[in-house]
């Protein structure tokens, strides 16, 4: 009988992106400095989720007007998945399109208040997911695969069914408390550096 182990990839914590004073982008991207940044990095297909996490945004804007949702990445797809959501929920100016980053992109990860993410690429690896947690960025993940397990089952963040409305209270919870916002950076940035 042929035995399979699975490994998941670490990251290379020794890398200076992760030690090194980081730009504020907020500027950059026009968010304004009282915002509550959510974030998300990936190839913006329609299988990843963006338009829930988009959906989960319009809910909260009149709850939480200061609320900004800043996605990193690029596709061929971004018009159906990103784009038209945007215009359908009438969420330009809130949500803000970073494009692909390069030198700046631990910058523009550091500039975010809380990480989400939904759906790991077709590598299945999560790498955007590690390197947010390895910043000490709070994350909202949703209740899908490995996930779960790479956020502690909810030490290093939250766990939710990733409807607009599971998100949309996460996000909420995550901004309204300061104390439990800095509490799963902390166990996020702990937990990345034991994985």
């Amino acid at each position: 009988l042929a035995k399979m182990v699975i490994a998941n990839p670490a990251l290379d914590l020794d890398r200076p992106e992760f030690h090194r004073p980081h730009k504020d982008m907020r500027p950059v991207f026009g968010l304004p400095k009282d915002a509550f940044v959510i974030g998300n990095v990936a190839r913006f297909q329609k299988y990843r989720g963006t338009e829930r996490l988009i959906e989960a945004t319009h809910i909260l804007r009149d709850k939480l007007p200061q609320l900004r949702l800043l996605l990193v990445g690029r596709s061929g797809e971004i018009k159906e998945s990103v784009e038209a959501p945007i215009k359908k929920f009438h969420l330009e100016g809130r949500v803000i399109l970073a494009g692909y980053r390069l030198d700046d992109y631990f910058d523009t990860l550091a500039s975010m208040d809380c990480f989400v993410f939904l759906t790991p690429g077709s590598d299945g690896t999560a790498r955007a997911l590690r390197e947010a947690m390895a910043l000490g960025l709070p994350v909202i993940v949703a209740k899908r695969g490995m996930l779960p397990e790479l956020v502690g089952n909810g030490t290093a963040g939250l766990v939710v069914e990733d409807t607009p409305e599971n998100l949309s209270q996460a996000i909420l919870r995550i901004a309204e408390d300061t104390e439990r916002r800095r509490s799963f950076g902390m166990a996020a940035k702990d937990h990345a550096e034991r994985a």
